[in-house]
């Protein structure tokens, strides 16, 4: 494993990381866009982890800290956030694909890096995948009652003192809370958004893995969900699914981050398999 610092961007002001193989040379390039608030290690170390994790399967990543975000300079102050948000995903790419061109690119993150790294993606062609952990999601017709029985069995364990329920620990930093205490109210993209977008990714044979947690059981409690929230989109064997109940949102056990990483190794393994 290999790596090094870099600065680029308008006048260079976004910072990041690129983790390589130590060879140098990479079967697909990753990056890595930062969760809401926290810097570009990622909440518990996850995006460092996971980038000497992949780079140690032959796969270059770089993960870098949004503007106004932990080394990189303030950004375009006159520019809305997704527009700026946008423009900074652009400057990583661009910066990746100058020194590797030709290398597939794909684009991912936690929460709000996971809909970032999404609507970025439709409309540049040189991303061929994009992997989100906790981005939107739907109810449908399966999750009402499977989240009844969720809480009705919590309170019977609660009032035979078997579950205590933690206090809700808000944002944390990552933009996921949606409670009373929360400092930051993040709201998911809507799904007329979220469908168009998909639609165009499958169109053009882009691999799109999505990972839900425990963290987004008030709105996500069932594997056949995903596929009832697109009741209309053929997924071509291009979508991929992992779903961690037991695990908290931002993976604060090791072992859940452990998970996490060797699912997502894992999703790159299967689409960008070492070259024969």
């Amino acid at each position: 494993m290999k790596e090094y610092s870099c600065q680029f961007g308008l006048q260079g002001r976004l910072n990041g990381i690129v983790t390589e193989p130590r060879d140098g040379q990479a079967k697909a390039a990753f990056i890595l866009v930062s969760a809401g608030l926290v810097p570009r290690f990622g909440p518990y170390r996850l995006y460092a982890i996971l980038a000497r994790h992949l780079s140690a399967c032959g796969f270059r990543v770089l993960r870098f800290d949004l503007g106004g975000i932990g080394d990189s300079g303030p950004g375009e102050g006159n520019l809305p956030l997704k527009e700026r948000t946008a423009r900074e995903i652009s400057a990583a790419v661009e910066f990746l694909a100058a020194r590797h061109p030709g290398t597939d690119i794909v684009l991912g993150g936690l929460c709000s890096g996971a809909e970032d790294s999404f609507r970025y993606a439709e409309h540049d062609e040189r991303i061929r995948g994009v992997a989100m952990i906790d981005p939107f999601c739907y109810p449908t017709a399966g999750f009402g009652w499977r989240h009844f029985l969720f809480r009705v069995r919590r309170r019977i364990l609660h009032l035979l003192k078997l579950y205590e329920p933690l206090p809700h620990p808000g944002s944390a930093g990552t933009l996921a809370g949606t409670g009373a205490g929360s400092l930051i109210k993040y709201h998911h993209m809507d799904h007329a958004e979220s469908e168009r977008i998909l639609r165009g990714l499958l169109a053009r044979n882009a691999r799109i893995l999505f990972i839900y947690t425990g963290g987004m059981s008030e709105g996500f409690n069932h594997r056949g969900q995903l596929r009832k929230m697109f009741p209309g989109i053929d997924f071509r064997g291009r979508v991929a699914l992992e779903y961690l109940p037991g695990m908290e949102h931002t993976q604060m056990l090791q072992e859940d981050r452990d998970r996490m990483v060797t699912a997502i190794g894992g999703w790159f393994e299967m689409g960008w398999p070492a070259k024969i």
